[in-house]
């Protein structure tokens, strides 16, 4: 719904002419010259609602862009441009609201006891985000429920009216120029730092007592595992102390899967590394040495999925078969992410038959899942194959894609290579190592 207002204008067929040629040549100049003459600092943008402006393109060399307000530019493109104008209730509501956020700044002490009960001292609201940069408008009105705890919800909506005109846009821009009001009274601070909320234990004290007390009767029976179940004691120890209601120690808490909860990187960090005994690489698991709080790579990690063959006889016939067993799923209880644990029965067809080139337990679809390649290929054939001048005996090539290879020596060192001959001829240009995994994540 809209009101329209008709003011007629006086006959100038000269004026109504060099209106129209200036309406003519009006285009979109987009507004990013207009904020950063505005910011005067240098910027990067993340987030613009808008990214729209109309206005006169200048092709004059190094024009200086005014930082005036848009709506005087506006008004200026309307009434030079003989342009009907459109206004909200938004729009001028923001800018009442401006002239209030300068006038409180430049009076600051005065309007204490209206925005805060900290006189003289500036408080800090904090938005924890971690989606942020995927929906900074959303993000942005996380602000909204702290600051009213701050100012009263009378305040916040004495400075927030709802028109049947305000879009999500237009609330939000209302919501800054509130925050600029009572900028002197607060900062205001945005942290994306991943972290686990909350985390809740199931079942009773007792059975994480147990849980503890079970461990400890396998410790007693597995010599050569005493140094991870020494490591790991004191880990069950702490959650079954959380469990009986003898205090929550944040940091461990914290520490779950990274080190005090800090962002960055796909590396574990955290105590969950305690209940890991072994390191999976692609030619199997490795025992630590080290079983604290660490650092690993989402590959040191085992599938938690235990698998066990076991034979069928039916009047069909006879079919190999597995059980598995473990976590098998993930799911979603209300809030709570909740790992699965549970079983399946699976036949085991038929796999193509393992290259007796490639070293066990590597078959060629494992190379290709591992590369993203599915050329992937064993090479027949292997010519001259040297290193920095160097000629080396190999015994297996793999084309991983368009002639990049991995050879491997009869020492058993697996080189990065170029084919460069239709005849196996390879020349290599870096030495891998001993493991065929580490040579194909280098690729």
């Amino acid at each position: 719904m809209a009101f329209e207002i008709y003011l007629p204008l006086t006959d100038d067929p000269e004026g109504d002419a060099k209106a129209a040629r200036l309406a003519g040549e009006l285009g979109e100049i987009g507004n990013e010259r207009f904020l950063r003459a505005v910011l005067r600092d240098p910027a990067a943008f993340h987030h613009r609602s808008t990214d729209r402006l109309v206005g006169w393109v200048t092709a004059t060399p190094g024009a200086v862009e005014p930082n005036s307000s848009l709506l005087l530019r506006a008004l200026h493109l309307s009434f030079t441009a003989h342009l009907p104008l459109s206004l909200s209730p938004d729009l001028l509501w923001y800018a009442v609201v401006h002239e209030v956020a300068v006038h409180v700044r430049l009076n600051s002490v005065a309007y204490e006891g209206l925005f805060t009960d900290t006189p003289g001292f500036r408080q800090t609201i904090t938005v924890y985000d971690d989606s942020a940069p995927s929906d900074w408008e959303r993000s942005i009105n996380l602000v909204q429920e702290p600051l009213r705890e701050r100012i009263g919800t009378e305040t916040a909506e004495l400075f927030q009216p709802a028109f049947s005109t305000t879009t999500s846009a237009d609330a939000t821009a209302a919501l800054v120029a509130l925050m600029d009001v009572v900028s002197p009274y607060y900062r205001f601070r945005w942290k994306s730092l991943c972290g686990i909320p909350r985390i809740r234990l199931e079942g009773t004290a007792g059975d994480w007592d147990l849980l503890a007390l079970r461990v400890r009767g396998l410790a007693d029976r597995f010599e050569g595992l005493r140094p991870w179940f020494t490591a790991l004691h004191p880990v069950l120890d702490e959650i079954a102390a959380t469990a009986a209601g003898r205090g929550v120690e944040q940091e461990f808490w914290r520490s779950l899967y990274k080190y005090r909860s800090r962002s960055g990187g796909a590396s574990v960090t955290g105590w969950i590394n305690a209940f890991f005994a072994h390191r999976y690489t692609d030619d199997g698991p490795c025992p630590k040495e080290e079983f604290g709080p660490g650092s690993s790579s989402a590959g040191d990690f085992p599938s938690h999925v235990s698998r066990v063959p076991f034979r069928w006889q039916t009047l069909v016939g006879t079919f190999d078969m597995a059980v598995l067993g473990g976590v098998l799923g993930i799911e979603r209880d209300e809030e709570w992410i909740r790992p699965r644990l549970g079983h399946a029965v699976v036949e085991l067809l038929p796999a193509d038959p393992r290259d007796d080139r490639l070293p066990e337990p590597w078959y060629l679809a494992d190379i290709q899942r591992l590369t993203g390649s599915r050329e992937a290929r064993l090479l027949d054939t292997l010519g001259t194959v040297t290193h920095e001048g160097t000629l080396l005996q190999v015994d297996c090539g793999i084309d991983v894609e368009e002639g990049t290879c991995v050879v491997r020596t009869v020492e058993g060192d697996w080189y990065l290579g170029d084919l460069v001959s239709n005849a196996g001829d390879i020349v290599c240009w870096e030495n891998c190592g001993p493991d065929l995994g580490v040579a194909l994540r280098t690729l």
